[in-house]
């Protein structure tokens, strides 16, 4: 089953892995495009987000409360502009 959100969302973009501290960016109320797919999802982003050193996972908390996340599989995050990424769809 497929999910599309057009509009704002709470993005965390944090760098994950074991056994070390893990190193979190939140990006309030960025104007994004998701699509999810069963497994994979890609999102859209119109502004550029801040991230941490070595991200390897983000959380999408949209405005009406619903919430998903994955590891990223790739992205294009240019500094001065839109971007987007792709990532897994944690069960």
């Amino acid at each position: 089953m497929s999910y599309d959100h057009h509009g704002p969302a709470n993005i965390i973009i944090a760098s994950r892995r074991l056994g070390v501290h893990s190193d979190e960016c939140l990006n309030e109320a960025v104007d994004i495009q998701l699509t999810l797919g069963p497994t994979t999802a890609h999102m859209r982003f119109s502004q550029p987000l801040d991230w941490p050193a070595n991200p390897n996972y983000v959380t999408v908390l949209l405005l009406d409360g619903s919430l998903t996340g994955g590891v990223i599989v790739e992205h294009q995050r240019p500094t001065d502009g839109p971007g987007w990424l792709t990532f897994t769809v944690d069960e």
